[in-house]
């Protein structure tokens, strides 16, 4: 995959991670866990795809 279509593919997936964050804090606990379990699970493979770039916390 291209530098292009990485970047463009971790921010898509670091979109969805957030998204079902949001729902999660609405959502009963195990939906909750459900929901921040995918989460996670996007974030790893946003971090695969990125690296360090692609991380959402400034390393400053």
């Amino acid at each position: 995959m291209s530098g292009d279509k990485q970047a463009s593919e971790a921010g898509r997936l670091r979109q969805q991670a957030e998204e079902l964050e949001l729902q999660a804090q609405r959502a009963d606990p195990a939906e909750r866990e459900q929901l921040m379990e995918k989460a996670v699970s996007l974030r790893a493979r946003c971090q695969e795809l990125g690296g360090r770039e692609s991380a959402t916390m400034d390393p400053m």
